[in-house]
């Protein structure tokens, strides 16, 4: 898929994408918990949320160079970039949430 991302438009598009899927799988995942406390769910969802946190990383880091490089796409990909941000608060609600449920979830000795 990578390699699929030489114009600009797809990297667009795919940072797009995934900041969407993002989202929606992260709520899924916490709204999965909340219905069905299992521990291996939340297990799951911090596993998720950590590597979500590096492909976005790789997403905005190559916006930024693209938006240094070429000068026909700065307002889309300021847009994309206030899209990718608008994860980051509930990123964090859902990594505190999951390390909350973890401490009570995890036997004290």
């Amino acid at each position: 898929m990578l390699n699929q991302l030489q114009s600009v438009s797809k990297v667009i598009r795919a940072a797009r994408f995934i900041a969407l899927i993002t989202f929606v799988f992260g709520s899924i995942l916490m709204l999965w918990y909340y219905l069905n406390p299992i521990g291996g769910v939340i297990y799951l969802s911090l596993f998720y949320i950590i590597s979500m946190f590096f492909l976005n990383t790789y997403f905005a880091v190559r916006l930024l160079q693209i938006f240094t490089t070429q000068n026909g796409f700065k307002a889309k990909i300021l847009q994309t970039w206030g899209i990718m941000l608008l994860n980051i608060p509930v990123g964090y609600l859902y990594v505190h949430w999951g390390l909350e449920i973890y401490q009570n979830a995890t036997p004290v000795y």
